[in-house]
């Protein structure tokens, strides 16, 4: 567990939204601001093992040279769903990530990493750390779980038990994030929350479309949209959320699936205008709390609203952190 006083970043899952997150990091490093836990779904597992292996310039490399497509469409005589359980293989995406990441540093690091995985053989998402891994072989595995998503990939046996991407069960876990007791939350979101309005649907593929973008949203950002964040804060812990515009909202296997070069760089570019802006408000609310007679620093001491934070979120979640917990 966490100790009190610790910085934690989420990075949430969103597949080729993923660039995202490295133009958010770039900014909040540039600003001093780095993690110590970084809790991770889907997308957000590999760029947190790519960061942890060599930080923010790796990532940029990496995602400047990464097309998905290739990788993704692998079909395979073992891996189908005919012989299989998925449509294609996992071998050609794992080649071509794992290029990027050292899991030996990574083991061996002061970092401390906590994936979000959906346990297929119990149903329930569960949350697996590298200080439960007994060596980096395990810490491999439990990545490549991390993001074998249902269907497209096949799902991951680790001690026993199969698994598969945790972002279908918790893509953003703030809750778990507070329960670490942390000194504040950065939570790093590339699915946009807001979505452009629309006044009429012309037909029913526009409609379904619309229904489709309203729950990949809704999905992919449960674990914070609902969450009382006022003034910054949720139970106290300053929480200060980085997510696209809504340009970039909408499900669609094209715009979810397909990264390549000249998209990443637009992503990237934009995490950054978007993090420059939520510090800026976060900012701002530090400075309407000092007019109130608060706080200003953003850093809360390890008291009782810090104790309390994990019960000021929605409930569902906070079951999957008591029932759930990696079991060894």
């Amino acid at each position: 567990m966490a100790k009190r006083g610790k910085r934690v970043f989420i990075l949430g899952g969103g597949a080729a939204l993923g660039a995202h997150h490295v133009g958010a990091m770039k900014l909040l490093e540039e600003e001093g601001i780095k993690p110590d836990v970084i809790v991770a779904s889907s997308i957000g597992v590999i760029n947190a093992c790519a960061y942890a292996t060599g930080g923010v310039p790796l990532l940029e490399e990496a995602w400047n040279h990464f097309r998905s497509l290739p990788l993704i469409v692998s079909p395979s005589l073992r891996d189908n769903p005919i012989f299989g359980h998925s449509l294609f293989s996992a071998d050609r995406i794992q080649r071509a990530l794992e290029e990027y990441v050292d899991f030996p540093k990574i083991f061996d690091s002061s970092l401390d990493l906590e994936f979000i995985l959906l346990n297929l053989s119990r149903g329930l998402g569960e949350m697996h750390g590298k200080r439960d891994c007994k060596d980096w072989r395990e810490l491999r595995t439990i990545m490549r779980a991390g993001y074998a998503i249902p269907f497209l990939f096949p799902p991951v046996r680790h001690r026993g038990e199969w698994y598969a991407d945790g972002g279908f069960a918790w893509n953003v876990p703030l809750d778990y994030a507070l329960s670490l007791k942390p000194a504040e939350i950065f939570v790093l979101a590339p699915i946009a929350s807001a979505l452009p309005y629309k006044a009429r649907f012309g037909s029913f593929y526009d409609f379904a479309s619309r229904v489709a973008d309203v729950m990949w949203r809704t999905i992919g950002n449960m674990g914070y949209i609902y969450a009382p964040i006022e003034d910054g804060k949720v139970g106290g812990v300053p929480v200060t959320v980085i997510e696209p515009g809504e340009e970039w909202s909408g499900f669609g296997p094209l715009a979810v699936f397909q990264a390549y070069p000249a998209k990443s760089r637009r992503l990237m570019e934009a995490g950054y205008r978007d993090a420059k802006r939520a510090l800026a408000e976060r900012r701002r609310n530090e400075r309407r709390g000092t007019h109130a007679g608060k706080s200003t620093s953003g850093l809360p001491s390890p008291g009782a609203d810090a104790a309390e934070a994990p019960h000021a979120v929605p409930s569902a979640p906070a079951k999957i952190v008591s029932l759930a917990r990696h079991r060894r």
